[in-house]
């Protein structure tokens, strides 16, 4: 990976700038022959048919910003350590991937490159010579020696995000510095295992504080910046907290006190998902009045993993009024969330052809999700054979078929509930048609 400095925008900014992705360009890598993405900066929304590319973009974005999470915080993963063979596009012995980024309002252009091996030759990565002076920029402008600063973040929540288990007794003691708000940022699988430890720590010291300045009101910033955020999404969730005899991790929820690792998976994702973000983003800011306003880049892949619709509905919405300074990169596959990208989301849907994908942008914000699918996601609003049913009832009504008509008519009462709001509409018109 290549960081080149080709610009300075800071001449009509002041201070240091919010760190933005603006461009992604890939070429011959896994089932991408040829990609260009322009974030503008925005937040972006991807969807596509399973195997369109999605999940394909981020594995781009990881491989490009892993060797910088590296050098700062020593990246335990390995998945995006170097480029290989495996991932060059069908039919090419060369791949590229590139992007450009805003960070402290200058201009980087990020770029990793790989050429399979020739016979009697090795494979060639191109050699990362300029980590070192963007580490440095980075430095310079988040982690002075003088005084504390903010940084952004950068964290990458893949499909294998999940809560194994709720660990509160502190067997070693983990350094929560701030390049700590990075540490296994750039891993697709998450066990949420550090938030949870963080949190009892954190919440020590809290403790410790209330006693020492004698103050029962004190609140730690970076647990109430926590807190806010978990309870933004959780419906009727309110005080987290440890419990200590016996000891365990709890919420309010509609009134009644509830152990975490009671609550359903759905919850507990959620939770640990907003959660880890909130304590990644306070970590990194010890100078923000409100934590949460922090900035940064966060990968999220299928985003509706374990949500019902009302969650799906709302989610877009929660992550950019609890994380305003965040860029998020998501994916999903639900109607509820594409309707919900406004204009500060960016919305593509990806497209697989033969050998390329495809990458048209849309405007959905407010459909009906019935819509979104038939229209937008080339997929039925119903099982195909009662869409089948009700396209032969409205063939023979427009065709003056009534008696026929009438008899699919009764077919469908047998199939569908007698409430279907379809099927209501589809007997009106018949005896309109009959009288």
């Amino acid at each position: 990976m290549i960081f080149v400095s080709v610009g300075d925008a800071s001449s009509h900014q002041k201070g240091v700038q919010p760190m933005r992705l603006t461009d992604l360009y890939v070429q011959h890598f896994k089932g991408f022959e040829s990609l260009e993405l322009h974030l503008n900066g925005k937040s972006t929304v991807l969807f596509g048919v399973n195997g369109a590319g999605k999940s394909t973009v981020l594995s781009a974005i990881n491989y490009l910003l892993w060797p910088v999470i590296n050098r700062l915080n020593n990246a335990q993963s390995t998945s995006f350590r170097s480029l290989n063979a495996d991932v060059v596009h069908a039919g090419y012995k060369d791949m590229n991937l590139a992007a450009e980024l805003n960070m402290n309002g200058k201009h980087f252009a990020l770029q990793k490159n790989y050429i399979k091996a020739q016979p009697g030759k090795r494979p060639v990565s191109v050699t990362q010579k300029d980590y070192d002076s963007i580490v440095k920029e980075f430095v310079a402008a988040y982690l002075p020696e003088d005084e504390p600063h903010n940084m952004p973040v950068f964290v990458n929540y893949g499909t294998n995000r999940s809560v194994l288990d709720i660990p509160l007794r502190i067997r070693s003691r983990h350094e929560f510095s701030q390049l700590g708000a990075l540490e296994r940022a750039s891993e697709s699988n998450l066990d949420f295992r550090t938030f949870f430890e963080w949190f009892r720590n954190q919440e020590d010291l809290e403790n410790e504080m209330k006693a020492e300045s004698r103050n029962l009101d004190y609140k730690d910033a970076s647990l109430t910046c926590v807190r806010t955020a978990v309870c933004a999404m959780l419906d009727g969730v309110s005080d987290l907290r440890v419990r200590r005899n016996p000891l365990r991790m709890t919420v309010q929820k509609n009134g009644l006190e509830i152990r975490v690792d009671n609550l359903s998976d759905g919850e507990k994702c959620t939770l640990a998902l907003f959660g880890d973000l909130a304590r990644r983003i306070a970590m990194a800011n010890p100078k923000r009045e409100n934590p949460l306003e922090g900035e940064g880049l966060v990968l999220i892949d299928e985003i509706e993993l374990h949500m019902h619709p009302s969650w799906q509905r709302k989610i877009l919405g929660t992550l950019r009024s609890t994380f305003p300074n965040i860029q998020f990169i998501i994916t999903t596959h639900s109607p509820q969330v594409l309707s919900e990208a406004d204009n500060s989301y960016n919305l593509f849907g990806l497209q697989q052809t033969a050998d390329n994908v495809i990458v048209e942008p849309y405007k959905v914000y407010g459909w009906d999700s019935n819509g979104i699918l038939h229209a937008v996601m080339d997929t039925p609003s119903r099982p195909t054979s009662v869409e089948q049913t009700f396209q032969a009832f409205n063939d023979a009504l427009d065709n003056g078929r009534l008696h026929e008509a009438r008899r699919i008519l009764e077919a469908l009462r047998q199939i569908v509930a007698p409430d279907d709001p379809e099927l209501t509409a589809c007997t009106i018109a018949l005896d309109l048609e009959q009288r």
